[in-house]
């Protein structure tokens, strides 16, 4: 079973993509802020995270940028944002993430995504 990290400060959000995950299989750990994150990613190996951004203690680009510097494992990375810009986007990819979805998702388009980067 594929073990998904997901990483959201909004209770609703976090409900809806968890309920998805599970729905389809797959292993689900929370995480309500970067700091936690990136304490769970120092102890715990994940097939895929899915990243907000704008998180309280530390933000989701400053948790990549933590995670490389101190060379820890890098999963794959699904940013999924209410930021639609593309100097977000391009800063996503920039920081080596996967894929770039905002919000509101398109649940279909999730899933799909989550799919291909669990395989």
């Amino acid at each position: 079973m594929k073990k998904i990290l997901v990483v959201e400060d909004n209770k609703t959000n976090m409900k809806l993509f968890c309920d998805i995950l599970e729905y389809k299989g797959y292993r689900v750990t929370k995480c309500y802020d970067g700091q936690e994150a990136y304490h769970m990613l120092q102890k715990e190996t994940f097939d895929l995270v899915i990243l907000d951004i704008q998180l309280p203690m530390l933000d989701g680009f400053s948790l990549i940028k933590k995670l490389k510097k101190e060379n820890i494992e890098m999963p794959k990375i699904i940013v999924v944002s209410a930021f639609a810009m593309d100097k977000d986007k391009q800063n996503a990819k920039m920081l080596g993430c996967q894929e770039y979805l905002t919000k509101p998702i398109d649940i279909m388009n999730f899933v799909s995504t989550v799919e291909k980067y669990t395989k």
